[in-house]
């Protein structure tokens, strides 16, 4: 090697090579910019991607059940059943009230928010959705069942052949107190 030479140390051997050499003529490792780059890349992008799988799989299989909000509805929301509902209207008055009965086949206690009545005609076709307002919530301890009236409001079928069906749209933990807004 000449003296004016420009040199450089390899990486791998620590061997002085040529500032220009491609390989190192000691070790045949390859030289470059980021040659150490992407073989440590090529060991953290594997640990990577195991470690954003495990916790994809434990956030799957182990819901936040116990975390800040209580127990997430979204997995148990056919523990609660709404049965025996029927559409009333009050005397004479325009307004619609539905009735029925909330049953938690679950194991845990649940507060209900928020109802959903759907509006089908004789073919099962959707015709409306009403979230009614449920002035209070109230809470269906496990096993349990619990009755409600809820004012729908005015309706407008023309055709006699409608359904409806009802089903608890939200709820929360039943053990966990009230949030006051």
């Amino acid at each position: 090697m000449a003296e004016n030479e420009p040199t450089k140390v390899c990486p791998h051997c620590a061997e002085t090579i040529k500032a220009a050499a491609k390989v190192c003529p000691f070790c045949r490792s390859k030289q470059g910019r980021y040659v150490l780059w992407r073989q440590e890349l090529l060991i953290a992008l594997p640990s990577a991607v195991l470690i954003i799988t495990a916790i994809t799989v434990i956030a799957c299989f182990f819901p936040d059940e116990g975390g800040t909000g209580g127990r997430s509805f979204a997995g148990h929301r056919s523990d609660l059943v709404v049965l025996n509902t029927s559409l009333d209207r009050a005397g004479t008055k325009p307004n619609f009230w539905i009735t029925g009965i909330v049953t938690n086949q679950g194991e845990y206690p649940w507060r209900v928010l928020e109802l959903e009545v759907r509006f089908l005609d004789e073919h099962g076709n959707l015709l409306d959705v009403r979230h009614p307002d449920l002035k209070d919530s109230f809470v269906i301890q496990s096993h349990q069942e619990t009755g409600f009236r809820v004012e729908l409001g005015g309706l407008a079928f023309t055709n006699n052949n409608i359904t409806h069906q009802v089903r608890v749209q939200m709820a929360t933990d039943g053990d966990r107190p009230v949030k006051s807004d």
